[in-house]
């Protein structure tokens, strides 16, 4: 069935080249692209089915007014705010409740807190205005109290995504560019060409068009949508993943050219030898994103099949344009160049690799390896995950509003945590109410409590308790960042001890729960935690299935899928040892792990097709060691500059001013050079040596079965 398709593909080589690029023409100027669908809410990205949610939309129904802000306007002068500049902000949040400043939709809500040398006032809209709506408010807002010294900037939730969004927007060109260089330059190296990289960029500019489309056409008719995070990932996975593909097919034609065979039946071999592997490793890595489609959270349930759509219609484009393109170029693909051999660097990896698979050194290997990964793994103990809307930034204004937020007040300012406390009018006295009140603020990070009994504000603003006085709230100021994984586990270590501190004021019937910032963090990242652990068991159990299939075995996937796992442990204790031990980082961002560790699974299962599906089929022809010997080098040349191209493509993530992308940006490269470098050329040779014949179980191979 290969070969025919082989046949098929050279023979139809300049109707397939033509109708590819006709097609990309025609989708460019008549589909729309993902730039021009709307982007997704801010709530895309935090779970909806919380307690914290659903205390908040209590809260609302009790109070009427919330008290949860996502925007919040901070002024600053270390100075000293001068008295206009305190009033200002007072009058202007008057003004703004009783709806005397025009062009502010109904109802409209403003609380204000303000010191010597800070203002901090948090605005509150109708939930149907649009958070980009409500960020021009904000901006509106924060002209309005601003003063000579102390110029007032929104901060929040919503500033800081738009203003990640805005920093993706404007990172893409740069990426696109930075990537389509970086393979470029890589691949004119390897192959001493300047043909080859022009093919694979054709490929990669062809399978960008069609690919985005297919996944704004997802997007269109299955009613979901992409948050703004989602677009350089995409972009770069997919320049990435074609480029490998292009750079195996190449591969194999230069070295069936440097053996001597002729044009056009050298490309009809190589497509008959690679277009079933890489056919299978294009579903290995889709089948693995994919499974981030039963995750929790939104922003995953997207991320996966845009990805997954991403990865197919490069695969399909990689194993049709790239031969027909190969039987049309012949020898000139490789034009200047012609680079056909690498004699010495292959008997350098024919040295190593006996010295891998021999019995007892192999053994040493492996445990040497292990024991490498295994130290960098350990790492993962310490990892600590966080939302990270505004300290993600750099420089952008959110960030510098929040950082005077945290100057003049405390980092948990920006965004307190409301606590409800629901009982009998009769049990919420306002004595009780004050001894709970004074109780909590003397909790462990807590910097201040505003709320009936303890603060005048409350009683200035009657949002505090209900008209019938069967519920009251209060808000709880953290003294760390209220999205961080400290604030986290401060408000996990208080959740733990209200109800005894509610005993100890007498109010011993009642019911208490939290809302806020925080809450809703703590319950994103538990959602991460147990997503991570089914949706990787769920990637690794898609990739073993196909990995089962391909190979015709049980034994071989087993360890392969093994080695996967244990490269993807040690990323991410590497990563944390990095980003939270070097660079003081507080914590990774919640999503980062689980993204990265389904990308770098299937990123290994797909070099594991391509090196040991060539080991596979060699051994029905020699023994086994023999064929690692002889298999190997071969493709692991083409499997390590494809590393190299796919580390690249993904390292131009830290061109985004957002930490979540370098974080994105070293994880993968991590992991991709630990399993081209380490895994696949060294750990999984020396396995597979030890296993030996068994690996094929229940299969047998040709001679390798005796040898």
């Amino acid at each position: 069935m290969a070969f025919r398709a082989g046949e098929t593909i050279v023979r139809l080589r300049v109707a397939l080249a033509a109708g590819w690029v006709a097609l990309a023409a025609l989708l460019y100027f008549v589909a729309p692209g993902l730039s021009t669908l709307p982007g997704a809410s801010v709530n895309f990205l935090i779970p909806k089915h919380t307690r914290a949610v659903k205390v908040e939309e209590r809260s609302l129904q009790l109070f009427h007014v919330p008290l949860f802000s996502e925007i919040a306007v901070v002024q600053r002068n270390a100075d000293g705010l001068s008295a206009p500049a305190r009033q200002t902000v007072l009058k202007t949040a008057a003004d703004l409740d009783a709806a005397r400043i025009p062009g502010f939709p109904k109802p409209s809500f403003a609380f204000p807190l303000v010191n010597a040398t800070t203002a901090i006032t948090y605005l509150f809209f109708p939930r149907h205005v649009p958070a980009a709506n409500q960020n021009k408010l904000a901006v509106r807002y924060a002209g309005l109290v601003s003063s000579d010294g102390a110029r007032a900037l929104p901060t929040g939730v919503v500033p800081g995504q738009l203003e990640q969004a805005q920093a993706v927007d404007d990172a893409l060109p740069w990426i696109e560019l930075a990537t389509l260089l970086a393979i470029a330059l890589i691949l004119g190296i390897y192959f001493r060409s300047v043909v080859a990289p022009l093919v694979t960029l054709a490929t990669a500019g062809i399978a960008y068009v069609v690919a985005l489309r297919a996944v704004s056409f997802y997007t269109t008719h299955f009613g979901s949508s992409l948050p703004h995070e989602i677009e350089p990932l995409v972009i770069v996975l997919l320049l990435g993943v074609v480029t490998d593909y292009s750079v195996f097919f190449m591969t194999g034609l230069r070295d069936r050219l440097a053996d001597g065979e002729r044009m056009p039946a050298a490309a009809v071999k190589t497509t008959q030898a690679f277009l079933p592997i890489i056919f299978t490793a294009g579903l290995l890595v889709a089948g693995g994103i994919a499974t981030l489609r039963v995750a929790n959270l939104g922003f995953l349930q997207a991320l996966g099949p845009a990805m997954a759509i991403s990865v197919v219609v490069g695969m399909l484009i990689s194993i049709t344009f790239v031969p027909a393109l190969m039987a049309l170029l012949g020898r000139h693909l490789f034009w200047p160049g012609h680079r056909l051999t690498g004699r010495h660097a292959r008997a350098a990896e024919e040295g190593l690799l006996r010295f891998v698979v021999s019995r007892r050194r192999g053994l040493a290997v492996i445990v040497a390896l292990v024991l490498v990964l295994g130290a960098a793994a350990t790492g993962l103990m310490g990892t600590r995950l966080g939302m990270n809307p505004i300290s993600a930034l750099t420089d952008q204004p959110a960030k510098k509003a929040a950082n005077s937020a945290a100057a003049g007040f405390s980092p948990g300012v920006i965004a307190p945590t409301e606590l409800i406390v629901q009982g009998k009018p009769s049990e919420l006295t306002e004595a009780r109410l004050a001894r709970f009140g004074h109780l909590l603020q003397e909790e462990a990070h807590v910097d201040r409590v505003i709320g009936p009994g303890i603060s005048r504000l409350a009683e200035r603003f009657a949002v505090f308790r209900t008209p019938g006085g069967g519920a009251v709230r209060y808000l709880v100021v953290l003294d760390q960042t209220p999205f961080g994984a400290q604030a986290i586990d401060a408000l996990r270590v208080l959740e733990g001890r209200t109800s005894a501190l509610l005993d100890e004021a007498g109010l011993r019937h009642v019911n208490a729960a939290f809302t806020g910032a925080t809450a809703i963090a703590q319950a994103t990242v538990d959602d991460i935690d147990h997503d991570l652990k089914y949706v990787l068991l769920a990637a690794m159990l898609v990739n073993l299935f196909l990995l089962i299939i391909f190979l015709r075995s049980l034994v071989a996937p087993l360890y392969l899928v093994a080695a996967s796992g244990l490269a993807v442990a040690a990323t991410f204790g590497l990563t944390t040892y990095v980003f939270e031990d070097v660079l003081g980082y507080p914590s990774l961002t919640y999503f980062v792990p689980i993204a990265v560790a389904v990308l770098l699974v299937s990123f290994g299962s797909d070099y594991n097709v391509f090196i040991v599906g060539r080991i596979y089929q060699e051994s029905a022809n020699r023994p086994l060691n023999e064929a690692i010997v002889t298999t190997v080098p071969l493709a692991s040349r083409a499997v390590t500059v494809a590393g190299i191209a796919l580390a690249a493509s993904f390292a131009m993530l830290v061109i985004v001013q957002v930490s979540t992308f370098w974080q994105f940006a070293f994880a993968l490269v991590v992991g991709i050079l630990l399993d081209t470098f380490i895994v696949r050329s060294l750990l999984i040779p020396a396995v597979m040596s030890l296993v030996g014949e068994r690996s094929w179980w229940p299969g047998r191979r040709g001679r390798g079965a005796q040898g």
